[in-house]
């Protein structure tokens, strides 16, 4: 039997508009054309056989007379002509009638403190303030790459002069060439690449242009994403059978009665819909430094591996898909792209939407935005602060709320319940294996980069319990009374005044794996993988067995033998390794009522108190830090079930007569 589509191919494709009104592959019936090539004696000409998916009839002229373009030339390479003039065809669409692309635009136009000058057939640096730029060129190309392990060019104290006079393309790297090529076919004269736009060996060059990367990457024209590429060495540009990536159009011309009428334009994509879902993301998105690149261009053109790809802020596309497609963008990007974009609102607000609940909503997606950053790679782990800098100074751009070395104070109540998780089950990152744990010798920077308190602190990744903090079943139990930071983009040093219900305790901590300094203290406490991929795997203790996510070790008392020790339900993610017998002091920032099923809160149910952990620093009376994150479920912090949920800080009589719970008010630095 045959679809409606087919049916229309084989009666009159023109007389039967209702059946080829599909607006792309993924609605409607998806017939498949197969198709082979072949002479007047049946030699097959095309030695491959074309199989593709219906993907909707072709209104636009532009896009159908660009695809002829691309058909009627070879296409052997991503960075062949073909192929840059589909990226043309999206520049130009996007420049023309992407109102929302060129918010991100500054105006006067801005122009990064040195650019590569790529105009003729050498390349040379400009200090644009030494240069008299007219206003029209004032626009310029970024590039997104992966330093890689083998050497690229750099430029240094040393080599400036020389970079201002001439750089010979054959020093430059093969990703480096590319980029210049490219830039030079779409018709730009300046191109942006870190590596030799700031002198590395110069430090306050590299702070002052690492706190510009947020204008850099927002006010670049276009952004072009080597992608694929682990090194410089790689290249953007990769070989590969254009006619295997690009969709084709099929006239069909009119038959019977409508002899007279103009032909039926389909459209269809040799790949049909999957376009590599399930595929291992480009080494690119697994660096750390790449995410606000990501975020705040507002067009990129990425070298994705055997196709080309396009995603601005008001669309996507690729070879395979010229107008739509699925995009590489995770949620999170999307949405605080949006609202860099959207000048006119509060980016922790939401039309429409009650105010407390826009500001959750919001601050959830910076959350997921944290978890991806730190699950990736980072080369120098003290980056940490100054590689998210961009996406918070245009974020702050667009809010009244203030930044704080990675948290924000409106909701920092709720910044502060990041944690070190033990399974990595709990976030899938966008690159998987970016982040080597192996690697990464200390769960702490060997010098301090941010408060104890934030995320910044520590080299692993972290997560947040979401999706609750972007829902109302979590409260707030504290009272910040003031928070402050000062420094640098790099390095900053922070305190914050909390008040709030407080308890001591003693705990023998179960290290997560990222925790790789306790490989020596405690390898008896470290909690890892089953290397089976088998049954769950366990801690043990007293012969009982259970698992760090649902129970931690616990003592009122300081410990004297194993004895003392008491399971209690909940969890606790250290930063560092401690010694058992530490006392640590526990303060409750938030609850939410645990109900019967993820998502769900009654009246009566038994509560979670979501904790962080503090220790002395020793220099000043009743001044301290954060060493880790608890969660304390059921009648384990203890409280009465019948605690009213109000977010507010409860009276003390909430808690049994027995238990020693004080308010407190508590400096964390």
């Amino acid at each position: 039997m045959l679809c409606g589509q087919c049916k229309a191919f084989c009666k009159d494709a023109a007389a039967h508009p209702e059946f080829l009104d599909s607006s792309g592959a993924n609605d409607g019936e998806h017939p498949v054309l197969s198709t082979t090539f072949r002479d007047e004696n049946g030699k097959v000409l095309v030695p491959k056989r074309i199989v593709a998916i219906y993907h909707g009839l072709v209104t636009d002229d532009e896009l159908a007379s660009t695809l002829g373009k691309c058909a009627g030339v070879d296409n052997n390479s991503t960075g062949s002509d073909p192929t840059l003039e589909l990226a043309r065809f999206w520049l130009r669409r996007c420049l023309r009638t992407h109102d929302g692309c060129s918010k991100f635009q500054s105006s006067p136009p801005f122009m990064p403190t040195r650019v590569l000058d790529v105009s003729g057939g050498e390349v040379r640096l400009v200090e644009t303030k030494q240069e008299s730029i007219p206003e029209p060129d004032q626009r310029y190309v970024a590039l997104s790459h992966c330093w890689g392990a083998v050497q690229i060019i750099t430029t240094k104290k040393a080599t400036l002069q020389d970079r201002l006079t001439q750089i010979s393309t054959a020093d430059l790297s093969k990703t480096f060439q590319n980029a210049v090529e490219v830039t030079r076919k779409l018709s730009f004269r300046y191109l942006w690449i870190d590596s030799l736009c700031i002198v590395q060996d110069d430090g306050a060059d590299w702070e002052k242009e690492a706190a510009q990367m947020c204008k850099i990457y927002q006010n670049a024209t276009l952004t072009i994403a080597a992608a694929h590429a682990p090194g410089g060495d790689v290249g953007c540009f990769k070989e590969r059978d254009g006619l295997l990536q690009l969709p084709f159009i099929l006239d069909f011309p009119p038959t019977g009665e409508s002899t007279t009428g103009s032909p039926a334009r389909v459209l269809f994509t040799s790949y049909g819909r999957s376009e590599g879902v399930g595929g291992p993301e480009p080494p690119l998105y697994g660096r750390a430094w790449v995410l606000q690149e990501q975020i705040l261009s507002a067009r990129m053109l990425i070298f994705d591996g055997a196709q080309l790809r396009w995603e601005c802020l008001s669309g996507h596309g690729s070879e395979r898909s010229p107008t739509g497609g699925i995009s590489r963008h995770l949620g999170h990007h999307k949405t605080i792209r949006q609202g860099l974009a959207d000048a006119g609102r509060d980016y922790f607000t939401l039309p429409g939407f009650d105010a407390a609940f826009a500001a959750r909503a919001q601050h959830q997606e910076w959350c997921y935005a944290v978890m991806d950053y730190t699950h990736r790679g980072m080369t120098q782990p003290a980056d940490r602060l100054v590689a998210v800098a961009g996406i918070a100074a245009a974020l702050a751009a667009r809010t009244r709320d203030r930044y704080l070395a990675g948290l924000w104070r409106g909701l920092l109540w709720l910044g502060l319940l990041w944690s070190i998780p033990h399974e990595e089950v709990e976030y899938t990152p966008t690159t998987v294996g970016a982040f080597d744990m192996d690697r990464n010798p200390s769960s702490r920077h060997a010098a301090s980069v941010a408060p104890s308190w934030s995320w910044v602190s520590v080299t692993a990744p972290v997560v947040y319990p979401v999706p609750s903090i972007g829902t109302t079943f979590i409260q707030r139990v504290c009272h910040i009374e003031a928070a402050s930071v000062a420094g640098t983009p790099a390095r900053q040093t922070g305190t914050l005044r909390i008040r709030a219900h407080a308890r001591t305790a003693y705990v023998d901590a179960v290290y997560p794996y990222a925790v790789r300094e306790a490989e020596a203290a405690r390898p008896d406490m470290v909690f890892r993988k089953n290397p089976t991929g088998g049954a769950k795997a366990l801690m043990t203790h007293c012969g009982r067995s259970f698992h760090p996510n649902e129970f931690f070790l616990c003592s009122t008392k300081r410990p004297a033998c194993r004895a003392d020790w008491q399971l209690v339900r909940g969890r606790w993610r250290p930063d560092e390794v401690l010694d058992p017998r530490t006392e640590i002091t526990f303060v409750a920032v938030a609850q939410q009522g645990r109900g019967p099923k993820v998502g769900t809160v009654r009246d009566g149910d038994p509560l979670q108190v979501f904790t962080i952990g503090l220790v002395p620093t020793g220099r000043v009376p009743g001044e301290y830090r954060r060493v880790g994150y608890g969660l304390w479920d059921d009648c384990a912090w203890p409280f009465w079930n019948g605690m009213e949920k109000a977010d507010a800080l409860p009276d003390e009589s909430v808690y049994h007569e027995a238990v020693k719970v004080q308010t407190k008010t508590l400096v964390i630095v």
